[in-house]
């Protein structure tokens, strides 16, 4: 039992990224750190996923994936009253000011403790294995 509970204790984080090894990476850094991490490689994908979730804390989002693009994403999700609330997190290259429904920028490549450090200001963890208040 006690696993089931520590399983709904994990939040979910969706990350929508094109680079197979770049999503495995995050994907498993985020894991280790205590989140729970769907996964889709494009936006279209992104969005079917995300409907199929149980309110996500948090969308990391690569704003350059070809084919339904991140920019296409987040304007859906502005549109959409069922993704109403949904916190999105965009990462790029080239760096500007968030676009409208995108609550933060990183800076790709991203650094890992960047990566961490933005999620869990954006996702905290309420794992109290993971959590140092109590």
């Amino acid at each position: 039992m006690a696993v089931v509970t520590h399983a709904l204790a994990r939040p979910m984080v969706l990350l929508v990224e094109d680079d197979p090894d770049v999503r495995g990476a995050m994907a498993e850094a985020l894991h280790d750190e205590g989140y729970e991490v769907a996964m889709a490689i494009n936006g279209h994908e992104g969005l079917r996923v995300l409907a199929a979730l149980d309110a996500p804390c948090l969308v990391l989002l690569d704003l350059e994936i070809p084919r339904g693009d991140g920019h296409a994403f987040v304007e859906r999700l502005n549109t959409d009253a069922r993704f109403a609330g949904t916190q999105v997190l965009g990462m790029t290259g080239e760096l500007g000011p968030p676009p409208p429904g995108v609550v933060a920028m990183l800076r790709k490549p991203v650094k890992l403790g960047a990566l961490l450090e933005a999620v869990e200001r954006h996702c905290p963890r309420r794992d109290p294995a993971t959590s140092s208040s109590g």
